[in-house]
């Protein structure tokens, strides 16, 4: 017979709504009854702090009440307030000892803080502000308050001042001292970082440590934490994001709930415990529409990250979060009979059970949980209809379009889509000055969170905020949707080559490109190797339009390459352009270079793959690319005073001061590079 699962869990989220000690207790006594031996205490989140830490007292005088609340739901200002004393805390603990389940607490870290910062604000991150002058300034500190609406918010512990991390261990040594249990859990999820990337501190942190980015941070702090606890005899539990940054030792356990299986994976291959938790299957806090009994009885007993190391997943864990549960009679309802179904789940006695087997047992579970006063879900819900599960999910829906919901909408939406932003700007290599720029000209989309407004110089930050999250819509739902990761990226490198271009030319960063990479954000002009490729039309013709970087290295092979990659990606992408002429125009194919340059020099060579079609030798186009200088700069440029510092610029110099042009031309791709 197989043995049970070591870990078999329920979790209770406290800090959204407070729920009495009696309560608890009695949904404990329920649990034990089914065979859970775990509880998961979640009892600090952004909408509250739920557990007495006498060093730091006002984490529950502030973090312990908010005011009112809105979730989603008609009225969720029920237990708002509260929080448990330690003498409260040990009472539970003993009570769930003595009936065979242990407590973990959860303190999130590093997210999920807002209460925990409103409390105690000198604990949170300052920030950077480049001022439109290019100076670097630290602003005033951002604000926090106890949370009153759902979603994912900004508000990280600072992992950059030694103080606040002595700060998280004063609170786990006091934690510790509370839950004699073997796991302490510490969170790890949602952490989004618009705070770390703006603080001078965390940037130290992340310098100092030679840490690749705010991903390493969050490792780095976690495994600060973790062997904190390690050396009190504790295994931490973090939720499965915190493998972002890499894989964690053995004194970790990962409880996996949505996302990131490889990571989950390679963490199972190296040895390391994970909890299932499954989002699909274990959410108990979904309704019966999306999650009844009938689902949890066909998840996998093993999901499919853990089918190559079954033997370290630890066990199963149905989590219930409390947004919209206000009160007991919710609670029991949507806990049983979910809590006894995954219990039997966990227990593993069942996994060969019919339908009809397995309902009779939850049925018998059910029934002893309700002698103890427990009212759960009636069984018409443990399996629903497809007609009733859906009539449900569409009531969800037209509850989540209501107008008050909204604003909440607005303010979840705008910052995940911010950290995605911020993500993109140091993915395409935007330099840190201008990136902070861009971020907070973005920023002022959530006015809630951003902080101080910065001010316009014309540098052009506010309309590529504006373009980046164009291209990130598109990305998501639009024409950018399903073409390649690699091609994404390095076809909005541009914004920062043009950027870089700016500094070179200027000593500024700014951006002055914005009528040229619309091309870019509406995938219609993509970077691929040493090339661009445009799909053009115009009166009824359609060709590729090649163009040609200011970091393209013009070799054979890299262009060779290029066009070949280039036929493949149009082959399976856009299969109508894949076999059209290629067509280039640029002073780079002006016939005017192959009397200026030797004709083994590279931009010869590049010219000789073409048919020229097309010469305009007036044109000086080539003067800003020449000697790198803007649009602005070449209206009032003196030719004598231009740079001679390459053999192409002391021949260009000395046709323009004899009154002559490089000119320009086009011509059709016509064999390979050579």
């Amino acid at each position: 017979m197989t043995e049970p699962f070591a870990y078999r869990g329920f979790m209770l989220d406290v800090a959204r709504h407070y729920m009495p000690v009696a309560e608890i207790r009695r949904v404990v006594e329920a649990a034990a009854l089914c065979g859970m031996n775990r509880m998961h205490w979640h009892l600090t989140d952004d909408q509250g702090w739920r557990i007495e830490i006498k060093r730091y007292p006002r984490l529950t005088e502030v973090g312990s009440v908010r005011g009112p609340a809105f979730f989603g739901a008609e009225n969720e200002n029920e237990n708002n307030a509260g929080f448990y004393t330690q003498e409260e805390i040990r009472g539970i603990v003993a009570f769930a000892r003595e009936r065979g389940v242990e407590i973990v607490p959860e303190i999130e870290v590093p997210g999920h803080a807002s209460a925990m910062l409103a409390a105690y604000p000198e604990f949170g991150c300052r920030r950077e502000i480049v001022g439109p002058d290019g100076k670097i300034t630290v602003g005033r500190p951002y604000q926090y308050w106890v949370g009153t609406m759902p979603g994912v918010f900004p508000n990280l512990i600072c992992a950059g001042r030694d103080e606040a991390v002595r700060f998280l261990e004063d609170i786990l040594d006091e934690v510790a001292d509370l839950f004699p249990g073997p796991e302490i859990h510490i969170g790890g999820d949602e952490a989004i970082k618009q705070h770390w990337r703006r603080c001078p501190d965390c940037q130290r942190r992340i310098r100092e440590e030679r840490l690749a980015d705010e991903n390493e941070l969050q490792r780095w702090l976690v495994l600060e934490i973790g062997d904190y606890l390690a050396k009190k005899g504790k295994r931490t539990i973090v939720w499965n994001e915190s493998l972002d940054g890499g894989l964690l030792p053995d004194h970790f356990i990962v409880q996996h709930w949505l996302g990131n299986d490889r990571e989950t994976a390679a963490f199972l291959a190296a040895g390391g415990q994970v909890i299932s938790s499954e989002t699909e299957h274990y959410y108990i806090s979904r309704p019966y529409s999306a999650i009844d009994v009938h689902n949890i009885w066909q998840a996998p007993e093993v999901p499919e990250y853990a089918r190559e190391h079954p033997e370290n997943l630890l066990g199963i864990e149905c989590p219930m979060w409390s947004e919209r549960v206000t009160n007991e009679k919710r609670a029991e309802y949507l806990l049983f009979p979910r809590v006894p179904a995954v219990a039997l789940k966990a227990g593993r006695q069942h996994a060969s059970d019919s339908w009809e087997a397995f309902r009779q047992a939850v049925g018998g579970l059910q029934a002893q949980v309700e002698r103890l006063g427990v009212t759960g879900a009636p069984e018409r819900v443990w399996k629903i209809s497809e007609e009733d599960a859906r009539a449900e999910l569409d009531a969800q829906a037209a509850m989540r379009q209501r107008p008050e919901m909204q604003d909440v909408w607005r303010i979840c939406d705008g910052l995940l889509r911010q950290e995605k932003l911020e993500k993109l700007l140091f993915a395409i290599g935007m330099p840190r000055p201008y990136a902070l720029r861009v971020m907070d000209f973005a920023w002022t989309e959530v006015p809630e969170y951003c902080g101080e407004q910065p001010e316009k110089n014309g540098d052009g930050a506010d309309e590529m905020a504006r373009q980046l999250i164009t291209a990130l819509d598109s990305r998501a739902d639009g024409a950018w949707k399903d073409l390649p990761e690699d091609v994404w990226l390095d076809t909005l490198k541009c914004f920062s080559r043009f950027v870089a271009e700016h500094y070179r030319s200027t000593g500024a960063y700014a951006f002055d490109r914005f009528w040229w990479t619309t091309r870019q954000i509406g995938a219609r002009l993509f970077r691929i190797g040493e090339l661009e490729y445009e799909l053009r039309e115009e009166e009824g013709k359609r060709w590729i339009a090649l163009h040609i970087p200011s970091d393209t290295h013009l070799t054979p092979t890299p262009l060779n390459d290029s066009v070949a990659r280039a036929r493949s990606f149009l082959k399976e992408y856009f299969p109508e352009w894949a076999e059209l002429p290629m067509q280039c125009s640029s002073w780079l194919m002006s016939p005017k270079l192959r009397e200026l340059l030797p004709a083994d020099a590279n931009i010869p060579r590049f010219q000789r793959a073409f048919d020229i079609t097309r010469v305009d030798a007036g044109s000086n186009g080539a003067l800003g690319w020449v000697f790198q200088l803007t649009g602005e700069q070449q209206k009032d440029v003196r030719i004598e005073s231009l740079p001679e510092n390459t053999t192409l610029q002391r021949r260009v110099k000395a046709l323009l001061l004899a009154g002559g042009a490089v000119g320009a031309a086009s011509g059709v791709l016509a064999r390979e590079f050579e």
